[in-house]
C-alpha cells in the first residue's frame, strides 16, 4: 500500500512539473455562447468574460462577468400569446484545472451570482380581455453553479461546453468559443 501511494505521489509531481497550461495568471478570456434551456425551444445567447487572477495549485482562479439573453412566446388555444424576454447579468468565479496533459483540455468549476430581469407582454388577439394565466416568471437575484470544459484548438482559441444549474428553475447547457486576449 505504501509503495502505491509513493508511486502515485511521484506521478502527480511529474505531471505537475511537466504539463504546460494554456491559462496563466493575468490571462483574459472573452467569448460567446449559445445555450439551451431545459424548458425552452429556442436558443439562449450569451457573452462571457473571465480574467485569471492567480495561480492556485494545479489551476487558476478566474473572476469575470456574464450576460445572457433568451426569449420565447407561449401561444394559447384561443389565439392569445405571452412573450417572455430574459436578460441576465452576473459575476462569475471559476477554478480552472489547467495542468492536465498538454494543457489543451481545461475543465472548470464555478459559481455565478447575478440578476435576472424578466419582461412579459400579453397579446389579446380575441380582444375579449380574458387573459390566460400560466407559469409566470419574475425578475430577481439568482445563484448558479457551473461546470464545464474548454479545449484549446490553438494558443488563443478554445471551444467550450458549460452546464449551469441554479435557482429560478434555470438549468442550461451551453456551447461556445472563448478567445484569449
Amino acid at each position: 500500500m505504501k509503495i502505491n501511494i509513493k508511486i502515485l505521489s511521484a506521478l502527480i509531481l511529474i505531471l505537475t512539473f511537466t504539463s504546460f497550461s494554456q491559462l496563466k495568471e493575468k490571462d483574459n478570456l472573452l467569448g460567446g455562447s449559445v445555450g439551451f434551456w431545459a424548458k425552452g425551444e429556442v436558443p439562449m445567447f450569451g457573452v462571457n468574460f473571465e480574467s485569471q487572477l492567480s495561480q492556485a495549485g494545479v489551476g487558476t482562479l478566474g473572476l469575470g462577468g456574464i450576460f445572457r439573453y433568451y426569449t420565447f412566446t407561449n401561444t394559447y388555444g384561443n389565439g392569445d400569446s405571452r412573450k417572455y424576454s430574459f436578460s441576465s447579468f452576473g459575476a462569475q468565479l471559476n477554478y480552472n484545472f489547467n495542468q492536465i496533459g498538454d494543457g489543451s483540455f481545461v475543465p472548470f468549476l464555478g459559481l455565478v451570482a447575478g440578476y435576472n430581469y424578466v419582461n412579459n407582454t400579453y397579446t389579446d388577439v380575441t380582444r375579449n380581455a380574458v387573459y390566460v394565466t400560466d407559469v409566470s416568471y419574475s425578475s430577481g437575484a439568482w445563484l448558479w453553479g457551473q461546470l464545464g470544459m474548454r479545449y484549446f484548438f490553438s494558443p488563443k482559441v478554445a471551444g467550450s461546453v458549460r452546464l449551469g444549474l441554479g435557482n429560478n428553475d434555470f438549468n442550461t447547457l451551453e456551447l461556445g468559443v472563448d478567445f484569449k486576449l
